[in-house]
């Protein structure tokens, strides 16, 4: 799926991202999520999710990034504004909430940039396998399942 692009560039290492609709994986299709396969990175924004559920939880999140969080030197792959970065936790079913994880967010548009490195904190670790394309595929079920979790701001 390399080289297939609608425009817009991992903001960590320049690379093209490979759209939700040149994914092999539903879950890319249904959360929007645009990737990097070179650093796993992943971009996600409501307007792309085709998923109604992801799109309003992606909206929710993205109030918390109007007003508060700390700028980055990052812009935003879709309107190309300054993101800011935030740390968020997950409300779990028992109660208790997960290990936060900076994500960064743009205050101007409901996109967000989720490096590899902040989802693994969260995922079991991967079988050794180095392989980008693998790598993000396991990342989007984890993040598939954390988008189902209310959002805690921390």
């Amino acid at each position: 799926m390399s080289g297939v692009s609608e425009g817009y560039v991992c903001p960590r290492d320049g690379s093209d991202l490979v759209p939700p609709s040149a994914s092999e994986r539903s879950a890319y299709i249904r959360n929007g999520i645009h990737h990097c396969e070179t650093c796993s990175g992943m971009l996600l924004n409501a307007d792309a999710a085709a998923s109604s559920f992801c799109a309003e939880k992606l909206q929710e999140m993205h109030k918390g990034f109007i007003e508060e969080g700390t700028p980055v030197d990052i812009d935003c792959p879709f309107c190309e504004s300054q993101m800011k970065v935030r740390s968020f936790s997950f409300q779990r079913l028992d109660g208790s909430l997960t290990e936060p994880i900076e994500i960064d967010g743009c205050p101007s548009c409901s996109s967000f940039w989720l490096d590899a490195g902040e989802l693994h904190r969260l995922s079991p670790p991967s079988n050794g396998s180095m392989d980008a394309k693998v790598e993000a595929n396991s990342l989007a079920i984890v993040l598939e399942i954390l988008l189902q979790l209310p959002v805690v701001f921390v």
